[in-house]
C-alpha cells in the first residue's frame, strides 16, 4: 500500500492527512477559471478532489501538497456550469 501525506482542509480544521487506509487513484479538479496572470493566459486551479482507485471521494487536497504528484495520476477536471 502506498502510504502519501497530503494536506486537506475541511470546513475551518485544516489538518494533514496520511492516506494509508485508501490507494489513491486519480486526481479531479474540481474548481478552476480562466485568467491573464503578466499578460499570459493561464488556468488556475483552486480546488483538487483525491479519489480512490474506483473513483470515490477520499479528500480535497491542498494544490501545493499534491503538486508533485500531478504527473504521477491521471487528471480530470469536472465541467463548469454555463455562467
Amino acid at each position: 500500500m502506498i502510504q502519501k501525506k497530503i494536506g486537506c482542509t475541511g470546513r475551518s480544521i485544516k489538518k494533514e492527512y496520511t492516506m494509508t487506509d485508501k490507494q489513491i487513484g486519480s486526481l479531479e479538479i474540481t474548481r478552476y477559471h480562466f485568467e491573464y496572470i503578466e499578460g499570459h493566459p493561464k488556468i488556475v486551479i483552486d480546488m483538487v478532489k483525491v479519489l480512490d482507485q474506483n473513483g470515490k471521494y477520499i479528500k480535497f487536497a491542498k494544490l501545493e501538497k499534491v503538486l508533485p504528484y500531478l504527473s504521477k495520476y491521471p487528471i480530470k477536471f469536472k465541467p463548469q456550469a454555463n455562467e
